[in-house]
């Protein structure tokens, strides 16, 4: 609700600033492929033994696409100044597949810490809840523009785990966006984008419910195709 909330005044405010300054306002809808990657670090609040498939670091990755909506406001009239507000009504996991850990313990390596702590857990996590708020400066006669946005989003982590273990927070982290892109336009209102783009997120650091800590970095690099109308 907080984010609606931010994501409707914003708006309001750029519908008000529309009456008394040369531009336009545009709406418009996109396509993205993008690419995930991560890694990350555990470290166990209590130690034992553990099996050859055991994972301390991991890192993880995936490939997807998406759509995303848009409204941002052309500033003056060359209207290279562009203020604009970008939402992912969609979930994307980070991972291709869920990642997996068993532990166990043998012989004199066993106490009552590490059979509680012995079993399988299996992890991933999706972004979600994301929107960011981007400027854009460029364009011209050229067509080329260069982008930096501020995003919020959340993490959301699935878990399955044995008896004994235990789970970690949901978290919201910041990112920051960079990107080059193309515009022009088509038909009396039409416009065209084509963009690339970086996002880098902060890092995810966490603790879970039996005390183990968990830091894993974030990225996404990818590409937009963007189709809009402007009034």
């Amino acid at each position: 609700m907080k984010k609606l909330n931010i994501l409707l005044s914003a708006l309001l405010s750029v519908f008000l600033f529309t009456s008394v300054q040369a531009g336009s306002f545009g709406l418009g809808v996109s396509g993205n492929v993008a690419s995930v990657s991560a890694d990350g670090t555990e470290t166990p609040n209590a130690t034992g033994s553990e099996t050859d498939v055991s994972v301390v670091s991991a890192t993880a990755g995936n490939n997807f696409m998406f759509g995303s909506i848009y409204a941002e406001y052309a500033f003056g009239d060359g209207e290279n100044f562009v203020f604009g507000i970008e939402h992912v009504p969609f979930s994307g996991d980070i991972n291709s597949k869920t990642l997996s850990r068993t532990d166990s313990c043998a012989g004199n390596n066993c106490d009552e810490s590490s059979e509680a702590d012995t079993g399988t857990v299996k992890a991933n996590a999706a972004i979600d809840n994301h929107t960011t708020y981007y400027v854009e400066v460029g364009q011209g006669s050229t067509g080329l523009y260069g982008k930096v946005g501020f995003a919020q989003v959340d993490i959301d982590v699935t878990q399955t785990n044995a008896s004994g273990y235990g789970t970690y927070p949901d978290k919201t982290l910041d990112a920051w966006t960079y990107a080059l892109g193309y515009k022009t336009g088509f038909g009396e209102k039409g416009v065209i984008k084509l963009e690339g783009f970086m996002t880098d997120y902060d890092s995810y650091s966490a603790t879970s419910t039996t005390s183990n800590t968990l830091k894993a970095n974030l990225d996404v690099v990818g590409a937009k195709l963007s189709l809009g109308v402007k009034f």
